[in-house]
């Protein structure tokens, strides 16, 4: 399905479903159910051409927070929310945001302490973690948010390519993740942004990259080199969250030995 025409199906089927009247209009002589195009715009505080250009799917920019706004009396759902974000952004421009995150799943990551965990994207982009991570993995508050990715870091941070025994092999079944979530994505522009990025700046991401190797993360094994030279080997697994499609929590479990 084109964009236009999917951006204009979701917006239209939401407005339909509106109740006139819960919003103060009258829904007498009205060719349409539910909101008009100019109530809604009224609503969201932003301009009746701009709401029509955005429903026609058009190449406008428009920031976050207005987008929330039309969701907000579309009476999004969270999923539905991200989904229009997505559609109109690509998701590039939402990458570190903690709002995709419930209070509960960031509990719950900090309550997995002492065990290292943390929570990512599909397209690897870090969003939240535990100190046990800070401590055993990495310190990932120390750099840019637009270098957190697990994709990122092994490539091209050598401070955390230091610390992973077997790089070689790590990085290959990273990438492999990568791109078999990828080729699953609905909207693949977080993905692009990462590759475009990884293309430029990495001759070894290069090379690999057209290995064309597929796999899921779901769980392994990993080495860890620590602060003092120790080495550390975990069992790791992958949980999709259920109410945040393409958003995963990561654990790791200690071990003793290689295996």
């Amino acid at each position: 399905m084109p964009r236009h025409t999917d951006i204009k199906s979701f917006l239209l089927k939401h407005r339909a479903k509106l109740n006139p009247e819960e919003y103060g209009f009258s829904s007498l002589n009205r060719r349409v159910k539910g909101l008009r195009r100019e109530e809604v715009a009224q609503l969201a505080a932003i301009s009746v051409s701009w709401y029509t250009w955005l429903e026609q799917g058009r190449d406008i920019r428009i920031s976050p927070a207005a987008l929330n706004r039309i969701g907000k009396v579309l009476q999004l759902t969270d999923v539905e929310q991200q989904y229009l974000n997505a559609v109109i952004f690509g998701g590039g421009q939402l990458t570190q945001n903690l709002s995709d995150l419930s209070v509960e799943v960031m509990a719950m990551v900090d309550a997995l302490h002492p065990h290292p965990a943390f929570v990512r994207r599909a397209n690897m982009d870090i969003l939240y973690w535990n100190d046990a991570v800070r401590d055993k993995i990495f310190d990932w508050s120390v750099i840019p948010e637009s270098e957190r990715n697990s994709l990122k870091l092994m490539f091209i941070n050598e401070d955390y390519r230091k610390r992973i025994a077997h790089w070689e092999k790590a990085a290959k079944h990273t990438l492999a993740s990568f791109r078999s979530y990828q080729a699953a994505a609905g909207n693949t522009h977080v993905f692009e942004n990462v590759i475009t990025d990884l293309m430029s700046r990495s001759t070894l991401f290069r090379e690999m990259w057209e290995q064309h190797d597929v796999s899921r993360v779901g769980a392994g094994n990993k080495a860890i080199i620590d602060d003092n030279g120790v080495l550390h080997y975990y069992t790791y697994t992958a949980l999709e969250i259920e109410n945040s499609p393409g958003i995963f929590l990561i654990f790791y479990l200690e071990k003793s030995g290689d295996q």
